[in-house]
């Protein structure tokens, strides 16, 4: 067609094709353009989701039906859990994101996660989250569980935080840890295994925030819990729960583990309290986990089945003292989102703190 036309003419129709066709690849580029920006946004978001609305007061329903809180309600306990997601997925993901932020090879993986943790925890300790209303006694054991978790998590975090996080987060740490406190002052409230879990949750932020008011409190519970522990290696207030006894003995095993392990990044060995209490509670759980009847025995009732053997305290232990591992342990996980995610981690935190003293 074209060798028909005259020559300018078909000059000009090559001409308008050309231009079309760059027009056209022009339009091609800036789509792909637009694209790859929207795919960097949307990688973003999937590396570090929004941050979840925060939560201040809490009103949770006690899930035993008997006074020794040996008998669960299904029903309640469904209940509580529903009501304590949000703080649940919260931990979960913070922790998550800290063991990352330490796990990966890569520097700039390692980053994104790290930056993601503390973009979420700046945001929740800036709207004062847990600092609100607590409607019972449920609610504050909830608090000091969670003071925990997020303490320990940030202490994997702190080496990445910024000036300006560090501003924001540790002080609200510093209140978190004051508010969990002052459900103790009032002496009819046991000094069970929730002082234990208050105690690790004061020493993990007194490392975090260098708070040496923080770090003797953390002390004296350590200190107190030592004390309570009999010569048989027993908590009698655990033993009182009966038939979940060996549960709580683990429970209370869980913060005291980590609690000492903490105490030896400032060069003080807690497992050695009260002649070496630690062990003997360790030594007599490690048992009673290996073989049931030690304490359907000791708590003169059969042990709830399946028994939970906890998180993270074998881990810690074994390293620690690995020639007093019995056989016939079930397996107990490495980490738990109120231990801060996996000890195994924490435990290369806390020689690296231990280090740099």
């Amino acid at each position: 067609m074209l060798s028909k036309m005259p020559m300018d003419t078909r000059a000009r129709h090559a001409l308008s094709l050309i231009f079309r066709v760059l027009s056209h690849a022009r339009l091609l580029t800036r789509a792909l353009v637009l694209l790859t920006a929207m795919a960097a946004v949307s990688s973003v978001d999937a590396a570090c989701p929004r941050t979840p609305p925060v939560v201040k007061d809490l009103a949770l329903p006690r899930y035993y039906t008997d006074r020794d809180g040996s008998v669960v309600d299904p029903k309640l306990l469904a209940k509580h859990r529903a009501l304590v997601k949000p703080l649940t997925e919260f931990l979960r993901f913070v922790s998550s994101e800290a063991d990352k932020s330490i796990r990966r090879t890569s520097p700039a993986s390692a980053a994104e996660a790290a930056d993601c943790a503390l973009q979420w925890l700046t945001s929740w300790a800036s709207q004062d989250a847990w600092l609100g209303t607590m409607a019972g006694n449920q609610d504050e054991y909830q608090r000091k569980w969670d003071l925990t978790g997020a303490a320990l998590a940030y202490l994997k975090l702190r080496p990445r935080a910024t000036v300006e996080q560090r501003a924001v987060i540790e002080p609200w740490l510093m209140r978190f840890a004051d508010a969990a406190l002052k459900f103790f002052d009032n002496r009819d409230h046991k000094r069970n295994n929730h002082w234990f879990w208050l105690g690790l949750g004061v020493g993990a932020t007194a490392i975090a925030t260098g708070s040496e008011t923080h770090w003797a409190i953390a002390r004296s519970i350590m200190q107190d819990a030592a004390a309570d522990i009999t010569a048989d290696g027993l908590l009698p207030l655990e033993l009182e729960r009966k038939s979940r006894a060996l549960h709580y003995h683990v429970f209370a095993l869980m913060p005291l583990v980590v609690l000492a392990e903490l105490g030896q990044t400032r060069g003080e060995d807690w497992y050695a309290l009260s002649d070496g209490a630690l062990n003997r509670l360790a030594d007599v759980t490690m048992k009673g986990l290996a073989d049931t009847d030690t304490f359907d025995q000791l708590a003169g009732v059969a042990q709830e089945q399946p028994v939970e053997p906890g998180a993270g305290w074998l881990e810690l232990y074994s390293w620690r003292y690995p020639d007093q591992i019995p056989g016939g342990l079930p397996d107990v996980a490495q980490g738990h989102r109120w231990l801060g995610g996996d000890t195994t981690v924490l435990a290369q935190v806390l020689r690296s703190i231990k280090a740099a003293r």
